[in-house]
């Protein structure tokens, strides 16, 4: 005879819905699912689905959209935060977009959790105040941010995470430099490096590296993509690359991307009125001309640079 097993199958179903067709299996033995019907129901061409250790799905499209990140989440257990780059794309942030499957969450120090299949675990003694985003538990942006450059090894993808956040004005520097100093000091060097340069004006990994070969050569420090003011109108622009403005030269580094027609037709006519309107020096360098032929480079730059430090901008014209 079949053995009769009675638990509360509509707090079942409930209990799947509520949280995205996922749920543990001790939610299941606490609404009275015996661990014989869990063995019976969970497998392939079953009713449910094991999504990860301790975790099951009842539907097949369960782990579709946010469904990841609540899966991540009830394997952590009580108190977990989605953090780094997951939480990144959770906040919408387009620059955090990889391949890369795994989710990384917070738990309380004091807990015991391996890093198990998409999952990586880390403990914390510092666990930030959740956002709660269609019902998880994420990292916000400042702590997200430092958490997913800190694991980061490639500089140009720590550069435009702190790029986008900053001109989205949806971080500051000032909270992103102090999340940083809060965190331990290990494999800080490249996202500290990054603020760095982040604060000296300089936004690409181009005009950074342009930057080190003018600190090797001793040329005079120019400034970086400064914002000049139009006073009688409030018109704001942007001088982008290097600007000596005691001498009137910009020095402009190319991306090392192709830009549309459209950038490139906006970028000349900007150039044009730098050199017509703020009578600027205007000079453009290549990457691979940095990379290759510096030493040409930097004998035409010198020229300029050797000019008298007489430059003023016309009036009506200021840099912010």
């Amino acid at each position: 005879m079949t053995k009769c097993t009675n638990y509360d199958k509509g707090a079942v179903e409930r209990l799947f819905e509520t949280q995205g067709g996922l749920a543990t299996r001790a939610q299941l033995i606490e609404l009275g699912v015996p661990p014989s019907t869990l063995r019976l129901r969970e497998g392939p061409d079953r009713p449910w689905s094991r999504v990860l250790k301790g975790v099951c799905a009842s539907r097949a499209d369960a782990l579709k959209g946010l469904g990841r990140i609540r899966a991540a989440l009830l394997y952590a257990g009580p108190g977990a935060i989605v953090t780094g780059l997951a939480a990144l794309r959770v906040h919408r942030v387009a620059a955090a977009r990889t391949d890369d499957p795994r989710i990384k969450v917070l738990i309380p120090h004091g807990r015991r959790r391996q890093s198990h299949g998409f999952v990586l675990v880390g403990r914390t003694t510092r666990p930030p105040e959740p956002v709660r985003i269609e019902g998880c538990a994420v990292a916000p942006l400042p702590r997200a941010a430092v958490d997913a450059c800190l694991d980061l090894k490639d500089k140009e993808f720590v550069r435009s995470i702190i790029n986008e956040l900053v001109y989205s004005r949806r971080c500051t520097p000032a909270e992103l430099c102090a999340e940083l100093a809060a965190h331990q000091v290990q494999r800080s060097a490249r996202m500290r490096a990054v603020l760095a340069e982040f604060s000296a004006g300089i936004r690409t990994g181009e005009e950074a590296d342009c930057q080190e070969r003018l600190a090797r050569a001793i040329a005079p420090r120019p400034v970086w993509n400064r914002r000049i003011v139009e006073q009688a109108t409030g018109c704001v622009a942007v001088l982008p690359g290097a600007l000596w403005p005691d001498r009137g030269i910009a020095l402009e580094v190319a991306p090392g991307f192709q830009p549309s027609s459209a950038a490139l037709d906006r970028a000349a006519a900007r150039r044009r009125w730098m050199a017509t309107v703020l009578r600027l020096t205007v000079a453009q360098v290549s990457p691979s001309q940095v990379r290759e032929r510096w030493d040409e480079v930097w004998e035409e730059l010198s020229r300029l640079l050797d000019r008298p430090p007489t430059y003023r901008l016309p009036r009506g014209y200021a840099l912010a």
